[in-house]
């Protein structure tokens, strides 16, 4: 079912410093840069795989608590899919609660399902279809 490791996000306190920081010890530029409703973002390409790190903007968003609760580090790892809205109906029939009534459109250009955390142990699944745009 996994295709590849589509995105990992992680929650930093301050997108410029990691975006210095990455520039100075990799020779990293980001892609695309950015601010979408509670979180300014830094993304880049490394092979076909996107990392992307998300500063909160916002008290009351979840990435805030996040990184008030846990410091900097992984928000969540998702993993490639092909035929999402199949994925979501089959997880959906093995007796997974999922996030929503449907994969979601990702404001950077791909669809997004979530698994919630009570059906996977704790751990947060996040399943991808698509590139960022």
């Amino acid at each position: 079912m996994f295709t590849k490791v589509h995105h990992v996000t992680y929650v930093v306190e301050s997108c410029g410093q990691m975006a210095e920081y990455l520039r100075n010890s990799f020779g990293l530029e980001p892609e695309r840069t950015g601010e979408h409703t509670d979180r300014k973002f830094l993304i880049y390409h490394i092979g076909e795989t996107i990392m992307d790190f998300f500063e909160p903007t916002t008290d009351d968003s979840g990435i805030a608590r996040q990184l008030k609760e846990n410091g900097p580090g992984v928000a969540h790892v998702a993993w490639g899919v092909d035929g999402i809205d199949d994925v979501f109906n089959d997880l959906k029939d093995r007796g997974n609660q999922l996030r929503g009534d449907a994969p979601s459109n990702s404001p950077f250009g791909y669809k997004t399902l979530n698994i919630s955390t009570e059906s996977s142990h704790g751990i947060l699944f996040q399943l991808a279809e698509g590139e960022e745009s």
